[in-house]
């Protein structure tokens, strides 16, 4: 007796109506002469499907607080911030709370941050903790 195997089709997925012809991809890839891009043998017999993005990924820029130590007189801030200003920003939004701080280097996790630096760079959480500190010049 002969066991007889047929292919299962993939169900047709329907389209959104919104969709334009910059949107949606149809068909397979195309050569730069025309002719359709050859698959390899192993994909030659497998179902393709398109995700389409409907709405962002990401919710943009959180807005979180963060914590100022001057590491001169233990005098703490709380600083409203959001995931892409830099440290710039930061050492600003502080000497405008606190002018007579003189906020000038900033250290995070030990180590001295760059002015430039974004905080999603540097990988900052809520409620994290900068330190000021002096730069001794000389030998």
């Amino acid at each position: 007796m002969a066991t007889d195997i047929q292919a299962a089709r993939a169900p047709i997925l329907l389209q959104p109506e919104a969709c334009g012809p910059k949107q949606c991809v149809k068909g397979d890839p195309k050569h730069p002469k025309g002719d359709p891009v050859p698959l390899p043998e192993p994909l030659e017999k497998t179902t393709h499907a398109v995700l389409q993005v409907q709405r962002p990924v990401s919710p943009g820029p959180k807005r979180f607080s963060v914590n100022v130590l001057n590491g001169s007189d233990g005098m703490k801030i709380s600083v409203t911030v959001r995931s892409i200003d830099t440290i710039r920003k930061l050492q600003q939004k502080v000497l405008k709370l606190r002018p007579d701080l003189g906020c000038g280097n900033l250290a995070y996790n030990g180590k001295p941050v760059q002015p430039h630096k974004k905080l999603s760079e540097l990988q900052v959480k809520p409620g994290a903790m900068f330190v000021t500190y002096q730069k001794c010049h000389g030998g």
